[in-house]
């Protein structure tokens, strides 16, 4: 075991876990169907979010990302669950573990508009949340059990996931 009192400040730092930080949003219109988006670049549907800019706040960043990927505002955020994942092996030096935040973006009315960002997405949809956990990745499916959970009980999720890219 190091002696912490003789490492100097760069080398504490350089021993401290990274991890990347994504944000993503649980909205679900009045019959209870989730919002999911189909990425250009992805095989799986997709919650609304993504990554976490410098300077950003989990909470902002899932507002910024929901409103850049489908044009609408998020209203009240509440955080539904927190996912720790593994990294993935075969990232290299790129291998660092992720947290995912998922918040509840509330209910829309039916028929909403959204404005699908074009560089990014290609389609959108609301799903029962049976067809949506089959569209997902299995650890996103996973984050929607938990995050409906918690809409329901009002205790957010903690979840340790193994590492995977969705």
């Amino acid at each position: 075991m190091t002696d912490i009192r003789a490492l100097t400040e760069g080398q504490w730092l350089a021993g401290m876990v990274r991890a990347y930080v994504g944000c993503s949003v649980l909205l679900t219109e009045e019959t209870g169907k989730v919002l999911l988006l189909k990425a250009g670049y992805r095989d799986q549907w997709q919650f609304p979010g993504g990554g976490m800019d410098p300077g950003e706040g989990p909470a902002e960043c899932a507002a910024r990302e929901l409103y850049e990927e489908t044009g609408l505002l998020a209203g009240p955020l509440r955080l539904l669950v927190v996912e720790w994942r593994e990294a993935i092996p075969d990232q290299g030096e790129h291998a660092h573990p992720a947290v995912q935040f998922m918040f509840d973006g509330g209910t829309i009315a039916s028929g909403a508009a959204v404005r699908l960002q074009a560089e990014e997405i290609a389609d959108h949809g609301y799903f029962t949340p049976a067809r949506a956990a089959a569209l997902l990745h299995p650890g996103a499916a996973r984050r929607l059990a938990g995050a409906l959970e918690a809409r329901r009980t009002g205790a957010a999720a903690l979840l340790h996931s193994a590492g995977y890219v969705g």
